[in-house]
């Protein structure tokens, strides 16, 4: 089984334990790390403006059917070949799920049918919410994410798998 695991910046040094963790309560796991902005899209960093917002534009009254999909990004290959993407955030709000790691990870999953899998310290968003984000589980670790980790590992790469 290929996992892609998702981290922020701001837990780059926090990555190989988590992928170590993983890989031992999963050992038929190949697990690749990926290290993502920590800034979420629209979230400018102190001291700058942030990202103007999207504009609608009803296609239909412009004659047209689709417009061409997003930009290939970091995870679009790697997303490709897994068969499940984890992403780690800090805590998982309505921001956090709608900017930055979360979408960039359901983007690219989306269209290979790859779920999008959330391990957080603390979960503020309902199931509602990060469903109809596009996510497949949110899992909160606790204080103590490596166990977390292994826990959840073993829920969706079971060793009879």
């Amino acid at each position: 089984m290929q996992v892609l695991l998702c981290v922020g910046e701001d837990a780059g040094s926090l990555a190989p334990a988590l992928a170590s963790a993983w890989r031992e309560a999963a050992p038929s796991c190949d697990v690749t790390t990926v290290v993502l902005p920590g800034t979420p899209s629209g979230t400018a960093p102190a001291g700058e403006a942030p990202a103007p917002a999207g504009v609608f534009v009803p296609l239909g009254a412009l004659g047209l059917s689709s417009v061409a999909g997003p930009e290939e990004g970091p995870l679009t290959g790697p997303a490709a070949a897994s068969d499940l993407v984890v992403v780690h955030l800090p805590v998982l709000d309505g921001t956090t799920l709608r900017e930055g790691r979360v979408p960039a990870a359901v983007a690219a999953a989306a269209p290979h049918a790859v779920p999008v899998v959330v391990l957080t310290a603390r979960s503020e968003v309902s199931r509602r919410e990060w469903s109809g984000a596009g996510v497949s589980g949110v899992h909160e670790t606790g204080p103590d994410v490596v166990a977390g980790t292994a826990r959840v590992a073993r829920t969706w790469a079971p060793s009879w798998a």
